[in-house]
């Protein structure tokens, strides 16, 4: 059992107490530089999904996913499933974007960030009565309107699944969306699509789904500018409406992780010296969203780079950011930090440190299970549960 370290401080004094939790590497045999997995990560009760955008699967780039289980018998995290699209082809980027609703998985393709209205997709697979994952449905948002590549992000609640497409920062044109789809029979039909005109910034960079609520980002990007996050829910007649507009989200990729009662915003450029901050905000009495909390890390370092990945469960939150930086001009390793809701009130709890640069790279938690990739272009990529306290 890996050692996390806690700090605590008392007056100007750092107390340094280590403690131990359970870290499991999941297993992953392709130890190909640049596989980038645990680029993308998902956990759902005992399953677990991670993707590896950049695996030669079908040539250079094609991609892949592999889904995990809990197996009561040895409590280990085994494979069970490595996935791939019928179409794989070279450069797809299968497993950019990952999303895991019991038996479903949304995972998205995209092959460019920042480019024209390119056919990227996302796929569903679902397992059948022997246990089997299938390819059963392509989504392609957006194929016949200029709103930059799909895929930005991808969330997944049960028989509905979201898409958003990633707008164009480096020109500050398309406005991007997000695509709304629910299952019908064995078909998923397009419920709605919000558009991202006229809600400043670009909309669509990054999103969440919970139970009938999604948080959708709007970067400013190159502008270096505060952007906005929105909250949308369907009203009693299906109707996708906006709840919420959060203003002042300042973070270039915004990462955010939504439950039905709680979601979280992670604010990078935000803080002292920009060391970065994590927003959570809660449902109260009359399911009207406000601000819960404003999460720091326990040592504000300079571009320390606090909420580049966040999650959220029910009194949870966990959110990567570096460490240290021993005086030198460059962060050293990345870490996760972990808050917990005690009466009513997120406080910080520990740290979970394997000393990785890449650690963190995406998080993803539910209830106190936590799933942390380590995915880098320079070497191969790796990914662990975590047993939180």
């Amino acid at each position: 059992m890996p050692a996390q370290r806690s700090l605590f401080y008392i007056g100007s004094l750092t107390w340094v107490i280590t403690i131990q939790a359970q870290i499991d590497r999941l297993p992953h045999a392709d130890t190909t530089q640049g596989n980038y997995f645990g680029g993308a990560v998902a956990i759902d009760g005992s399953r677990i999904l991670v993707g590896a955008h950049g695996e030669a699967s079908c040539g250079t780039s094609g991609g892949a996913a592999y889904i995990f289980e809990l197996q009561d018998a040895t409590l280990s995290w085994n494979r069970v499933a490595r996935l791939v699209p019928g179409d794989c082809r070279d450069g797809l980027d299968f497993g950019r974007a990952v999303a895991l609703s019991g038996d479903k998985a949304l995972i998205a393709s995209t092959t460019e960030y920042f480019a024209t209205a390119e056919g990227n997709a996302a796929y569903v697979f679902e397992r059948d009565s022997s246990g089997n994952w299938l390819e059963t449905a392509k989504l392609v948002p957006g194929s016949d309107l200029e709103e930059g590549p799909a895929g930005a992000a991808v969330g997944l609640h049960g028989d509905r699944a979201m898409i958003t497409t990633w707008g164009d920062p480096a020109h500050q044109r398309f406005d991007g969306a997000a695509y709304i789809y629910e299952r019908s029979d064995s078909s998923w039909e397009l419920e709605a699509r919000i558009d991202g005109a006229g809600r400043s910034g670009i909309f669509g960079g990054g999103g969440a789904m919970g139970p009938n609520v999604i948080v959708i980002p709007s970067s400013t990007y190159f502008q270096l500018q505060p952007g906005f996050a929105f909250i949308l829910e369907p009203d009693a007649a299906g109707v996708w409406q906006q709840v919420l507009r959060i203003e002042d989200v300042d973070e270039f990729f915004v990462s955010v992780d939504v439950t039905g009662e709680h979601l979280v915003i992670g604010e990078s450029r935000d803080g002292p010296h920009r060391s970065g901050i994590a927003a959570v905000y809660a449902r109260d009495s009359t399911d009207t969203w406000l601000h819960a909390a404003t999460l720091h890390p326990p040592t504000p370092y300079k571009d320390g780079s606090f909420g580049t990945a966040v999650a959220i469960s029910t009194d949870r939150a966990i959110v990567s950011g570096y460490d240290e930086q021993l005086r030198l001009q460059y962060n050293v390793h990345r870490v996760v930090y972990v808050y917990a809701l005690n009466d009513g009130e997120w406080q910080y709890k520990n740290i979970i440190d394997l000393g990785e640069v890449n650690f963190g790279s995406a998080v993803d938690i539910d209830g106190r299970v936590a799933v942390i990739g380590a995915a880098s272009g320079d070497i191969h990529g790796a990914a662990y549960v975590v047993q939180l306290h």
